[in-house]
């Protein structure tokens, strides 16, 4: 039995100004974080043939089960800065996960990340797993993309319909522009937690939320993938028995390690995250409010 497995489309991230390509996606970043803790995790995802094997060396080198599926292509995102905020382009979208491409082998799991950032996840595979944590990055949802690719906010008209087929969903503050009143729509079906960078992440269930604090990290070198990591966290958490609260505190000191280094090169292991929380159990928490 695997402790994680993750759903959801690798990326081939092209940088402005940079000659290479880097591998992305949540569904990668999240597996990745949970084989540096030390757990049993499989990757389920599309890939294609200028990509693949560069995605299996990562595996390979992480301890990830590899799990690809066939693609003419990967999806692909362009990104550039512009006035110091990130511009995304989607210039190719590989074809999407349903339930049929999940084999018995990855029925047998402790805790699942449903990892969208193209709208890849077919409803079939919500299903697969109703006995287990199920974690919603819900990213790929909050998106839509123009004909030359260019990536805007979407309104997540079928929000309901998924939440309430999942344990708990995660956005980030990003994600959202900031309308918590959205998250708080959303949490009606189910918990929803936005996380707020350094701040750490609001937890909403029960017409109540929850600020779970953020940990220091000790520098910041590149944001990308702490919100995958989180999601690695949380489900694990949760499986372990946590309560959401406590899983979100877990989840948040997993996350503060991956901004230390660029790609998954700041992951920590285990008893660093543990230690990490130890460090800062003096101080207060969290604070919450009725909604």
């Amino acid at each position: 039995m695997f402790d994680l497995v993750t759903i959801g489309h690798a990326a081939r991230d092209e940088f402005e100004g940079e000659d290479d390509w880097r591998i992305g996606g949540t569904a990668v970043y999240a597996a990745a974080a949970a084989a540096r803790l030390g757990d049993r995790v499989a990757l389920l995802t599309r890939a294609g043939p200028n990509e693949r094997e560069r995605l299996a060396a990562r595996c390979r080198e992480l301890g990830i089960e590899f799990h690809p599926l066939d693609s003419a292509v990967t999806t692909t995102f362009a990104f550039r800065y512009v006035d110091g905020r990130r511009r995304l382009r989607l210039k190719a979208r590989a074809k999407a996960i349903s339930a049929a491409d999940v084999s018995a082998t990855l029925r047998e799991t402790r805790a699942v990340v449903f990892a969208s950032i193209a709208h890849e996840l077919e409803p079939s595979l919500f299903a697969l797993y109703g006995d287990v944590p199920r974690v919603m990055a819900a990213q790929g949802y909050l998106r839509t993309w123009e004909a030359d690719g260019s990536i805007h906010r979407r309104e997540w008209e079928e929000a309901h319909t998924i939440l309430a087929r999942v344990t708990v969903a995660v956005v980030s503050e990003e994600d959202i522009d900031s309308d918590i009143d959205l998250a708080r729509d959303w949490a009606r079906t189910a918990p929803v937690i936005v996380t707020v960078a350094e701040r750490g992440a609001l937890v909403l269930r029960d017409r109540r939320e929850v600020l779970i604090a953020g940990f220091p990290a000790d520098r910041v070198v590149d944001p990308t993938g702490a919100g995958d990591a989180f999601c690695a966290g949380l489900a694990l958490a949760l499986a372990d028995g946590g309560v959401l609260e406590e899983a979100a505190r877990f989840a948040n000191a997993v996350a503060s390690f991956a901004v230390e280094d660029v790609g998954v090169a700041g992951l920590a292991t285990r008893d660093r995250v543990q230690a990490r929380m130890v460090a800062h159990s003096s101080s207060s928490p969290s604070s919450g409010r009725s909604a």
